[in-house]
């Protein structure tokens, strides 16, 4: 950028209001320089102030020759006209920045190397996350009411029954089921007849207790494999009653 010229640019330029419509060009000056004149003849105060509406008047003195000292200045690039009386003053305004400084970036000037944003679809993007979101959400909390199914809970436990443990897992595993499904206290030895559980299902129950409680009955592997269908028997039997009561 060029350098602003001296802050205080004198210029002495006389006028006599005697002159016939004379007019005066001047070089140019930029913006923010402080242009000085001095202004003799008979013209007034008011006059220069009107004069110079359009300039920022920084000061304007009376020396004692009674002329006029007037600093100003001006913040709009274009040829200004000063008219005193029948003298015209132009002064052309320009601006301080050079062409380089108009364009510190040449390149960007150039549209075909201008960065091309696509119109990327942000809505169909948030949509299908939210949608994927939504459907993750609905398998986890489906996978969580499947653990939480006693039907579930009773054939994951089953599985595990064997020669060892069948006496107290069949039982342990049939009782929760239908604590599960009924809110009965079966856990807890008390056996309550419900709308789908009968006398015959009570008497196996208590028959599987006494087996629990006598660990020298002895029975054989195919007894133990009766206790069990048995009990996976019953279990189906209230599901599909529970089911057809809904």
């Amino acid at each position: 950028m060029k350098e602003i010229k001296k802050l205080f640019l004198f210029i002495f330029i006389f006028f006599s209001v005697l002159g016939f419509g004379e007019e005066v060009k001047e070089k140019e000056y930029y913006v923010g320089d402080r242009i000085t004149l001095k202004i003799s003849g008979d013209i007034k105060e008011e006059e220069i102030k009107q004069s110079l509406e359009e300039f920022k008047i920084y000061s304007l003195d009376k020396t004692k020759d009674s002329s006029y000292i007037v600093t100003f200045g001006s913040y709009n690039i274009g040829e200004k006209e000063i008219l005193l009386g029948d003298k015209k003053l132009k002064l052309p305004i320009v601006s301080t920045l050079t062409d380089e400084d108009r364009e510190p970036y040449k390149e960007l000037a150039n549209l075909e190397k201008m960065y091309d944003e696509k119109d990327y679809p942000y809505t169909a993007i948030i949509l299908g996350m939210s949608g994927t979101t939504a459907m993750l959400l609905s398998i986890v909390l489906f996978i969580i009411d499947r653990l939480k199914d006693p039907y579930i809970i009773f054939k994951k436990g089953i599985t595990k029954v064997n020669e060892s443990n069948w006496k107290e897992k069949v039982s342990f595993e049939l009782r929760k089921y239908i604590d599960g499904v009924y809110n009965t206290n079966f856990l807890g030895g008390d056996y309550k007849l419900i709308s789908t559980l009968t006398t015959s299902d009570i008497d196996f129950i208590k028959k599987m207790d006494y087996l629990k409680f006598a660990p020298n009955a002895i029975c054989s592997n195919e007894e133990s494999s009766e206790y069990k269908n048995k009990a996976i028997e019953m279990v189906e039997r209230l599901r599909k009653e529970k089911k057809n009561s809904v």
